[in-house]
């Protein structure tokens, strides 16, 4: 229980910092529970409309909106954050090599850093900038790019900042390891794409089979299911008999869209992991997911049922 709770409040530490990082207007707390308010309000919505137009849609419908609604709305700037972070590390190559090349030329860390502040590297170039300013300040080199890597939630940046630190204490020519990380960075870089489009085939088989093509076999039987009901239901039954095969009927159809959630978020997991390394960049695959796999499956059992009405006579 303790290792949870330390899971979970290490996860929303990462989450403020996250907002913190793209300096976000709105505080974390208070954001959680705008996101939290607008999802429960569209999930009553949507159960209001389902019951009020009579749609033949299941109430299970209401909690997946209150799971993509908050998702949504508490993962984009999540998702602004780790753009942000890949963008820098996108970049910290060729900042690096352009520094490099400055110090080599006779140039000072303190020219080098406002070229590259000035050379327009995107989000790296903002975050050098307060470097800047801290030395300007009165600060040193050394805490100044402490204060750069702790702003920055990239292992790669810490690392990074961290040998050029320890070069810089040892003595080292810093050009020729600026030079070298340059060159190490761009091969992760390599390695890194390389590991995405090595696994764009199981991908692409998670997304096919978890959201498109069981969703709409699913639909499929549900269909199945309710011409059988309703052929049970024409036979000489009981009123008991007819409401405890109808109850039992939605309870299979319930028990049919829950499993389609399950698979769902465990294919955004297993998406997270192939791709990215981590399970919380699932947050970016569920909601895309599941919207088609309900999708497909609303279409799938609207289709097949209409195709049935159409050739029963």
């Amino acid at each position: 229980m303790a290792a949870q709770q330390s899971t979970g409040f290490k996860f929303w530490q990462s989450y403020k910092r996250a907002l913190h990082q793209i300096n976000f207007k709105i505080a974390a707390e208070a954001w959680l529970l705008i996101s939290l308010a607008t999802a429960i309000l569209l999930a009553f919505l949507t159960i209001a409309l389902v019951f009020m137009l009579q749609l033949p849609i299941s109430a299970l419908i209401s909690p997946i909106i209150f799971i993509v609604a908050a998702d949504l709305m508490l993962g984009y700037p999540y998702l602004l954050a780790i753009r942000r972070t890949s963008a820098i590390e996108e970049m910290l190559p060729e900042a690096l090599k352009q520094m490099a090349d400055i110090l080599k030329a006779g140039g000072t860390y303190e020219y080098a850093l406002r070229e590259i502040v000035t050379a327009g590297y995107g989000p790296i170039s903002k975050e050098l900038e307060n470097v800047l300013r801290k030395m300007e300040e009165g600060e040193n080199l050394e805490n100044s790019l402490r204060s750069f890597a702790e702003n920055v939630d990239s292992v790669l940046v810490k690392r990074t900042v961290s040998i050029i630190i320890d070069s810089i204490k040892a003595g080292a020519g810093l050009a020729d390891v600026l030079d070298e990380i340059a060159d190490d960075v761009r091969e992760l870089h390599r390695i890194t794409r390389e590991r995405i489009s090595g696994t764009m085939l199981q991908v692409i088989f998670i997304i096919a089979a978890g959201a498109i093509i069981a969703p709409i076999i699913i639909g499929l039987i549900s269909t199945v299911i309710n011409l059988l009901m309703q052929t049970a239901t024409g036979l000489n039954l009981s009123n008991v008999q007819i409401k405890d095969a109808l109850a039992t009927n939605n309870l299979i159809i319930l028990l049919l869209q829950s499993y389609i959630l399950i698979e769902v978020v465990a294919g955004a997991i297993m998406i997270a992991l192939v791709r990215e390394g981590k399970m919380n960049k699932s947050i970016i695959y569920l909601p895309i997911l599941l919207l088609v796999a309900y999708a497909c499956f609303y279409l799938s059992a609207f289709a097949s049922s209409g195709l049935i009405r159409g050739i029963t006579p």
